[in-house]
């Protein structure tokens, strides 16, 4: 391999790219940053694969809290509860474990609203964590991408018509290119006061939330809350 393409750590493909390290593993492990393990297994990416996620996905800045050493302009509303609101979600992450119930909760979206992609999410400082996905073949996204973080800063459900036409997220990764969401409808999950992440429904065709899916999903929502009070729970 010519030395304009060399090969880069973890680390360093972290510092390109904006984020931190453990990020970067995650989209190495993924796949969704091309990556191999040497004998030691450690993972190496090379300069050009970094260089094709940064233009093919046209990253957006990232907070300052979700971009390590490299603070960026924020691309979603912060509140001053924040801090203690992330601190709060990666304790009961690092807590619970993954549940079937949770994954029954995703079909039952899909199903009852007819959508291909169904999803429970954790919103950290950092990431947005894929507790269960229905649909859609990956573990977490950067926190700057997910459109949850508009639906935890409100009371019932968030909805989005067609996201191509939304400035908000037009040029966000996960509608430019794969999976290519259109039709985003979620509402927050809640516990203590505190909103740990969303239940969501999304299609790659723009449409219309009719009233029976909003209380649908409303519906299941606290479900999925009563599933993460149990994992507390037992934990404690």
């Amino acid at each position: 391999m010519s030395n304009s393409d060399p090969a880069m750590t973890s680390r360093e493909a972290a510092k390109m790219l904006g984020v931190s390290i453990t990020t970067a593993q995650m989209w190495m492990e993924s796949g969704m940053l091309a990556s191999w393990k040497t004998p030691g297994g450690h993972r190496r990416t090379r300069l050009s694969s970094v260089m094709t996620l940064i233009g093919h996905q046209d990253m957006p800045a990232l907070d300052a809290t979700a971009a390590g050493d490299e603070p960026g302009t924020a691309t979603y509303a912060i509140t001053g509860e924040e801090a203690g609101r992330s601190r709060f979600v990666e304790e009961v992450n690092a807590r619970s474990q993954a549940d079937a119930r949770f994954d029954r909760l995703t079909w039952l979206v899909s199903e009852l609203l007819d959508v291909p992609i169904s999803l429970i999410t954790f919103l950290t400082s950092e990431l947005q964590l894929f507790r269960s996905a229905h649909g859609v073949n990956l573990s977490s996204t950067p926190r700057a991408w997910a459109f949850c973080n508009y639906t935890i800063n409100q009371p019932g459900v968030f909805c989005v018509t067609d996201a191509q036409t939304d400035a908000r997220f037009m040029n966000n990764p996960m509608v430019t290119s794969a999976p290519f969401f259109r039709f985003y409808a979620g509402i927050r999950l809640m516990y203590e006061g505190k909103a740990f992440g969303s239940l969501c429904a999304i299609d790659t065709e723009p449409r219309i939330l009719r009233s029976h899916e909003r209380q649908a999903l409303e519906e299941l929502a606290l479900l999925a809350t009563d599933i993460l009070r149990l994992h507390i729970l037992e934990s404690r």
